[in-house]
């Protein structure tokens, strides 16, 4: 036998394990790479505390009265309702993450974890490259309109365009598409960073449909205080800008039966009124102007 022949045999021994491998397993591995299980939520470290279908957090109470309003104290001034400019341009009023919500919601009980709430599942590889969101069905904006994975993918990307901030905080996500009636992929510019899934899923969701609706269409990239659509527990009710703005319930909120929302959102009305000094604040207090 020639050094030639003798290893080129060899090399044919180092190759045998994987060209013996199974059909089946190959088939198995592959299946396992390309379809992830579905999730009820992620926690950045080890395992979720509520199982799948969990009644409610244990830190509410589920039988919690409903009802009454509370009068809370906000200090400067608003002349804004749109999230997608807040920090660069104008001042944006208090409250407005009662009206919008996002595909996950954080738990209170436990460190980095996030459940669904918008999102009816999650999914991504061991590699963490990719993560995709499957929306709830029951999923509606206040005007009866279901929320899609094109609100989705518009409120990406006009977060990422317009507000600098969030264009940082999203820069490692290169791509978000539709894969499916309701699921939104959204692809990382590398693997293995396990907070990607959870920072996609932070994203506050808005309705395309609404901004887009009017010609001229709404400015996404402009302040305004027109009373915007969402698709919360609670809506603006009445404001008097800089001053004033009260929040109301919504009384056929999609998703006050979710787990998730159980024992929340208990106030049918919640006011906040601006002051601009400390110490009228603090008369306005001792005089009951607030709770």
């Amino acid at each position: 036998m020639t050094r030639r022949l003798f290893f080129g045999v060899a090399g044919m021994g180092f190759l045998a394990p994987t060209a013996a491998l199974p059909a089946s397993r190959r088939s198995a591995r592959s299946s396992n790479q390309q379809s992830p299980a579905w999730q009820h939520g992620l926690s950045l470290f080890g395992d979720l505390k509520y199982p799948a279908g969990f009644p409610h957090f244990e830190y509410v109470n589920p039988s919690a009265p409903k009802g009454g309003t509370v009068r809370q104290a906000a200090f400067g001034t608003y002349d804004n309702f749109n999230l997608v400019v807040a920090g660069w341009k104008g001042k944006l009023a208090v409250g407005l993450d009662l009206i919008y919500e996002r595909l996950l919601m954080p738990s209170m009980d436990e460190p980095s974890a996030e459940y669904g709430l918008l999102a009816q599942a999650v999914t991504h590889p061991e590699d963490f490259s990719w993560v995709t969101y499957r929306l709830h069905p029951r999923a509606r904006w206040h005007d009866g309109q279901p929320v899609t994975a094109d609100d989705v993918i518009f409120s990406f990307d006009v977060f990422k365009k317009n507000n600098p901030q969030l264009s940082a905080y999203y820069r490692r996500v290169i791509k978000a598409e539709a894969t499916g009636e309701r699921e939104i992929k959204f692809t990382f510019d590398s693997p293995k960073n396990r907070e990607l899934p959870q920072i996609v899923g932070q994203l506050t969701i808005l309705p395309k449909h609404w901004w887009q609706a009017n010609e001229p269409r709404r400015d996404i990239a402009a302040t305004t205080l027109e009373s915007p659509l969402g698709s919360g527990p609670y809506r603006i009710k009445d404001f008097e800008p800089g001053r004033t703005i009260t929040f109301e319930q919504v009384e056929n909120y999609w998703g006050k039966d979710l787990n998730v929302r159980i024992g929340r959102d208990n106030f049918a009305e919640l006011r906040f009124e601006y002051f601009r000094d400390f110490t009228v604040e603090f008369e306005a207090f001792k005089a009951d102007q607030f709770d």
